[in-house]
């Protein structure tokens, strides 16, 4: 089957939810080809297993239209019946455009899907994650969109052979562009994250989380609540509104466990938890738990690290 995959750029090369993607067409021998929209001057993001098209648009374009349209031509020209992007904003936006001009509905949240004598099905997580249900798709195009950490990404080497186009600015006139700064390790990519959670009981003490994230190397997240709160911006939240995350050791300090939160961290694949409450639901995740107060038991773990 024809198939396209939306890619998407983080630090100068294709981002992890892209290469999961790609990892699993390639595992079910789809025909792909990989279509990637930017702004980067000067990307690594040619694929040796594919073909890859970089869509370039100017910095202070916000409008996503004129790259779902360039889009929208190579899927009608080429007669690609499978599109494929990560559930991020950018690929959420440019589905949505692309669903309206291929008149075909888009399926969300999808953790797995398979493609069988030219039908395409998926699996699909709903409340909270509690629930998976089956999708099968009858229209001329299907359109899905990839939960991210479904799948484990694939090993490439990145080379410069890609054609690039050029799209117009946007119509939209923009004054300002703000841009979040981000340094150290990144949620998405990250091996260690720490998370906090009201238990932190103060904006403050979020140093004691910043310690010992140094000390490990470790990408910084936090629950809706402290969010909300303003202690952190939403790029770090994690969970079913924010991110997900698939870390080799997630650290869960002050955090109860809600459903919400576990949706965006049970895969990760060892649990910390630290919490006072013996009874909260996070320690029915935890591989390792330890029963006390965060305010107590990080301070330990900065002196003895």
């Amino acid at each position: 089957m024809k198939t396209l995959i939306i890619g998407e750029i983080i630090n100068n090369n294709l981002s992890s939810g892209t290469l999961e993607i790609l990892g699993k067409a390639k595992s079910l021998d789809l025909d792909v080809q990989v279509v990637t929209v930017g702004s980067d001057e000067n990307p690594s993001i040619g694929l040796d297993l594919c073909k890859q098209t970089y869509l370039k648009r100017q910095n202070n374009s916000l409008n996503l239209s004129k790259a779902a349209t360039k889009i929208s031509e190579i899927i009608k020209n080429e007669e690609i019946s499978l599109i494929l992007g990560s559930s991020t904003y950018m690929c959420r936006d440019l589905i949505s455009f692309l669903s309206v001009d291929l008149n075909s509905s888009p399926v969300s949240n999808v953790i797995d899907f398979d493609v069988a004598s030219g039908n395409v099905s998926t699996v699909n997580s709903i409340n909270g994650g509690e629930s998976l249900y089956k999708t099968k798709i009858n229209s001329g195009q299907a359109l899905l969109l990839i939960r991210p950490k479904a799948f484990d990404p694939v090993e490439v080497n990145f080379n410069d052979d890609f054609e690039t186009i050029d799209l117009d600015g946007s119509d939209l006139e923009v004054f300002d562009i703000f841009i979040e700064e981000k340094s150290g390790p990144q949620l998405e990519d990250s091996k260690v994250v720490i998370s906090a959670g009201r238990g932190m009981v103060d904006k403050e003490n979020l140093e004691l989380i910043e310690t010992l994230a140094s000390k490990l190397n470790a990408a910084i997240g936090g629950t809706r609540a402290i969010v909300d709160a303003g202690w952190m911006p939403y790029s770090q939240q994690v969970g079913q509104t924010g991110k997900t995350v698939k870390p080799d050791v997630y650290i869960a300090c002050g955090i109860s466990g809600a459903t919400q939160h576990q949706v965006g961290m049970k895969d990760s694949k060892f649990v910390i938890a630290i919490n006072k409450d013996e009874e909260a639901p996070i320690f029915q995740l935890a591989d390792l738990g330890i029963v006390g107060d965060t305010l107590s038991v990080i301070p330990k773990l900065n002196d003895n690290i």
